[in-house]
């Protein structure tokens, strides 16, 4: 993190530690440092309770200000892949408009009828 201001929304949450850091707080400037804080925190998100604590603790938000802030395109990639992964929906649950279901409708496999809603 660097020493940006964050909204009251997207502090509440965050670590105590992260909450409390002093202004001229400066973010890592070896690219290759962020690069693997990133890379560690997917690997955190494979597993859906990981995926559910990153959400809790609020890292959306400090990776969309590494994005803003960093120049480095492979710093920039790892988080575009991170917030991929923690800001996607969970499987079951809120399905996306026009995703397609499939349904059986007969029970006879010569004479199959599948609807695709």
């Amino acid at each position: 993190m660097g020493g940006e201001e964050y909204s009251d929304e997207d502090t509440e949450g965050m670590l105590d530690d992260l909450q409390l850091l002093p202004p001229d707080k400066e973010r890592e400037k070896e690219a290759e440092i962020v690069k693997t804080h990133l890379e560690t925190l997917l690997l955190l998100a494979t597993t859906r309770e990981g995926r559910d604590l990153l959400r809790r603790v609020k890292v959306y938000p400090i990776v969309r200000e590494t994005h803003l802030h960093v120049d480095d395109e492979e710093v920039r990639e790892a988080c575009d892949r991170l917030v991929q992964v923690i800001m996607r929906d969970e499987e079951g649950e809120g399905e996306a408009e026009g995703e397609k279901k499939v349904v059986e409708m007969e029970e006879d496999e010569d004479e199959q009828i599948i609807d695709v809603l």
